[in-house]
């Protein structure tokens, strides 16, 4: 079964809303890892997906924007939805925040199967009864 590497970068900015208060910085209470979706494995499909979200002071998380492959977007997508998530460094002000996520699949090399080894049986030559008849006479 072939497994996938998953890479998760954070925005280390975070792009406020308020021109009051840009030191946010997002803290992830709970994190749901995305499931490389199947699909994606079969076909070798990799690449980065970059979501805008925007955190309210309760928790909600709005999905404002996301880039990259459409497959990969919606496993990033869900791993948002699903993780809990949370800022430090301001009060009560909605902030967005940039989250990239890289999906990857491992270089393994091809593996070659080692030739069957060959039998002696395969070795000695079968020859059917006339030939055998044949071989005899012409040797005589």
């Amino acid at each position: 079964m072939k497994t996938a590497v998953l890479l998760i970068f954070f925005a280390t900015d975070a792009l406020a809303t308020n021109a009051i208060c840009q030191d946010a910085t997002l803290t992830w209470i709970v994190f749901k890892e995305p499931v490389y979706p199947q699909m994606a494995r079969i076909a070798h499909i990799q690449g980065r997906v970059t979501l805008e979200i925007t955190l309210q002071p309760d928790g909600a998380v709005a999905i404002e924007r996301a880039t990259g492959h459409p497959i990969l977007v919606q496993a990033a997508k869900d791993s948002v939805q699903e993780s809990i998530l949370g800022y430090e460094g301001c009060g009560e002000e909605s902030h967005t925040f940039m989250v990239a996520y890289e999906f990857r699949m491992p270089d393994v090399a091809p593996q070659i199967a080692p030739p069957a080894p060959v039998s002696a049986r395969l070795l000695h030559r079968v020859r059917s009864i006339r030939c055998m008849y044949l071989w005899k006479c012409g040797t005589a």
